[in-house]
């Protein structure tokens, strides 16, 4: 799957290790660094459902939108998206999903 981030600052913390971990500290780092490239290796969110981090759809006011654990309380959370068109590429659907925020929802 392609990733696309809702803020610089999560696109950021996905480039630059160094500025994540003075970001976020060293385990969420790098448990936020293995996440993305499960879901940039996945290819499509059926494949995520067997992959440590406890990949999950949400409900209730966060419906449409799934999470993955990072170092607890805290969850990575993402909204699939089709591309633009919904254009079929050969004989896969191209997917992206669109990081939008940590935060530990349980508050």
């Amino acid at each position: 799957m392609q990733v696309v981030y809702a803020d610089k600052e999560l696109a950021r913390c996905a480039g630059d290790r160094a500025y994540a971990v003075r970001k976020m500290g060293q385990r969420r780092a790098d448990v936020y660094m293995e996440r993305l490239n499960d879901l940039r290796g996945a290819a499509n969110l059926d494949d995520l459902k067997g992959v440590p981090g406890r990949y999950h759809e949400l409900t209730g006011n966060r419906a449409g939108q799934w999470a993955c654990d990072l170092d607890h309380p805290y969850r990575l959370i993402f909204k699939p998206i089709m591309n633009s068109d919904g254009n079929v590429i050969g004989l896969i659907v191209e997917q992206t999903v669109s990081i939008l925020e940590i935060v530990d929802y349980h508050k």
